[in-house]
């Protein structure tokens, strides 16, 4: 039998299904980095509160659903029954008043659950926006390394930062271009001392650690812009930073790649990345269903 339980704090959700994230803590880094994150800073993504609840089989965690608004929903991995517990989870969705823009998550529970809410909802079209790979490295692989160092950002690279953190959202996320929101992201990331440069008499390629969690963290926002690829900077800069972390207090570090970009998914695996599964990203078309409950 399955239950959701529904969480006003980022730390209940840890305490309860903590140790069953955990379990693969690599798989789950999306939402389990989400819930960590809220822990510490509860407006970190904006006002408006998180959803987070935890998905119970017989009274034991299976797994949890993290929603930041406007964000999608994102699912763990379910060490259960997949439909069953999906099933429970669109009933419960479906009995409070919520918009859900897309689902994220590992490719059979986000599949499952495309299907289930298409189904909740006549009209509704479910496409896949995009398809990922998660990775993790717990060793380094040594590589030969582009000319260059890696250092943090500074604000000095504010402007230049912001420009590339606009692009790779257009590039990367498929986001239309704003210079505002790029620019705050960039003062914070800088601020938060967790946005790194490869720096070859200037600023060539970017990686940021986000989402620290329990034994591991994330690299995220890996970029390059046009005119500097093709170097190896990336590859550098990815390496350099997962030595650094891994010669901290993390035991590994993940990342996920877009499996439609040949590119990255060849280099990580060069520096020590191993593929441990994949992931589904749903856009959720509302305007074709009738108005949610």
């Amino acid at each position: 039998m399955h239950e959701i339980v529904q969480h006003d704090h980022a730390q209940d959700l840890l305490t309860l299904s903590g140790p069953c994230l955990e379990s693969r803590e690599s798989e789950n880094n999306l939402p389990l980095g989400l819930a960590h994150t809220l822990a510490r800073d509860p407006r970190y993504f904006g006002d408006d509160p998180p959803l987070l609840l935890s998905i119970l089989e017989n009274g034991i965690p299976v797994g949890v659903a993290v929603r930041t608004p406007p964000r999608k929903i994102v699912l763990s991995r379910f060490d259960a029954e997949i439909e069953a517990a999906v099933n429970r989870l669109v009933k419960h969705l479906r009995s409070n008043p919520m918009m859900v823009p897309g689902i994220v998550g590992p490719e059979r529970e986000s599949q499952c659950f495309a299907d289930r809410w298409s189904e909740a909802i006549p009209g509704l079209a479910a496409t896949i926006s995009t398809r990922l790979r998660v990775f993790e490295a717990r060793r380094i692989v040594d590589v030969p390394l582009a000319p260059g160092c890696l250092r943090r950002a500074g604000m000095e690279d504010l402007p230049l930062m912001s420009e590339w953190i606009e692009g790779f959202a257009r590039e990367a996320l498929g986001e239309k271009s704003d210079p505002g929101k790029a620019l705050d992201k960039a003062e914070k990331y800088i601020e938060e001392r967790n946005l790194f440069v490869w720096d070859h008499g200037g600023p060539v390629s970017i990686a940021r650690e986000s989402r620290p969690m329990k034994h591991g963290t994330v690299i995220s926002l890996v970029y390059t812009p046009p005119e500097r690829r093709d170097r190896g900077y990336a590859t550098s800069c990815v390496y350099r930073l997962t030595k650094k972390l891994l010669a901290g207090r993390y035991q590994f570090c993940s990342l996920f790649t877009d499996l439609a970009n040949p590119t990255s998914n060849h280099i990580y695996p060069r520096v020590g990345y191993v593929p441990l599964g994949d992931t589904l990203e749903f856009d959720f078309d509302h305007a074709a269903g009738p108005t949610e409950r």
